[in-house]
């Protein structure tokens, strides 16, 4: 069936995993692969361009090469490493025509918010995008050590901190707490020692354990999910007053994080208050909204499948 139909590369690239999806122009998969985290500021140049390659050719081994490929990567616009990474595939697979952009692009493509949006991704780290229908602007995602509000990252360390306040005798216990000190084998120290050795995903991580003891109850953990919405809410805010044609659209969120749909849209749409936007989930997996973009920028007159939109958008209800 592959041979006989021209196939699209959609490529996710996030901080923990990386997704890749080879389909036909009607997005029905062929292959599917799952790696691991393809930040390219993380990995560098050359380790990106290697990593990125490799998951091409083993994606397409052996069935005709795709028609184009969209890479929608974290980290790709730091210090215009996306576009070095671009022009190394270029010339690596000099016959296929493909685009590097940041890995937000894949949410927003994933909920075919076309017109324009604001859009944000919660995972390993955070970042807020305005797509005013022709260009992104950016707020936010200076990375962990500066901070990323609503990412995996902070969510994690909010915690560890609050386990290290009860170690010291002044924080409170409960579901969170006891549930960080296991993971951590009995303490938050380890943690500490980790994350100052350059290895954040070791605290984000334990981003579940915070939404866990949310679903449960746990105040201590429902103010560290509320303390980081308001951060998110404030780069919400700022780009949407920034950009009107984007402002005009609904709020897409993405990114791992967001699987947990029932605590952080209520939690956000409390957090901008009365004038929240219609906030929007993907249904589909960010990969294929990658796959949309190859579709669109390489194939001849776009989609060859009516886009569905309605069926794929989850729609945040009103708390």
């Amino acid at each position: 069936m592959a041979g006989s139909q021209r196939l699209f590369l959609g490529v996710d690239g996030g901080g923990t995993k990386t997704d890749v999806l080879l389909a036909g122009a009607d997005g029905a998969p062929v292959r599917r692969l799952r790696l691991g985290g393809g930040n390219v500021s993380l990995l560098g140049e050359e380790r990106s361009t290697a990593f990125y390659a490799d998951a091409v050719e083993r994606i397409s081994a052996g069935l005709p090469p795709p028609a184009g490929a969209f890479f929608g990567l974290a980290g790709a616009i730091a210090d215009g490493i996306g576009d070095r990474v671009a022009e190394r595939l270029r010339e690596r697979f000099p016959d296929l025509p493909l685009e590097v952009g940041p890995d937000i692009r894949c949410v927003i493509e994933a909920a075919e918010a076309d017109g324009g949006c604001v859009a944000a991704i919660l995972g390993t780290g955070s970042c807020v995008h305005a797509d005013d229908g022709v260009r992104l602007y950016r707020y936010g995602g200076w990375g962990w050590f500066f901070g990323d509000p609503g990412s995996g990252f902070e969510l994690g360390r909010d915690a560890v901190r609050a386990r290290l306040a009860f170690e010291d005798g002044f924080g409170p216990g409960g579901a969170l707490v006891d549930a960080i000190g296991e993971a951590l084998g009995g303490s938050a120290f380890d943690a500490i020692v980790e994350t100052m050795q350059g290895a954040p995903g070791s605290v984000a991580r334990l981003a579940p354990l915070v939404l866990d003891a949310v679903a449960a109850g746990d105040p201590v953990a429902r103010g560290i999910l509320d303390r980081n919405m308001e951060g998110v809410a404030a780069l919400v805010r700022a780009a949407r007053a920034a950009h009107p044609a984007a402002a005009a659209g609904p709020l897409v969120l993405g990114g791992g994080l967001c699987a947990r749909a029932d605590l952080f849209g209520p939690a956000l749409r409390t957090a901008l208050g009365p004038d929240a936007p219609r906030i929007v989930f993907p249904s589909r997996d960010p990969v294929f909204g990658a796959h949309r973009r190859a579709v669109r920028l390489f194939g001849r007159g776009g989609p060859e499948a009516p886009s569905g939109r309605a069926g794929n958008l989850l729609e945040c209800p009103p708390r």
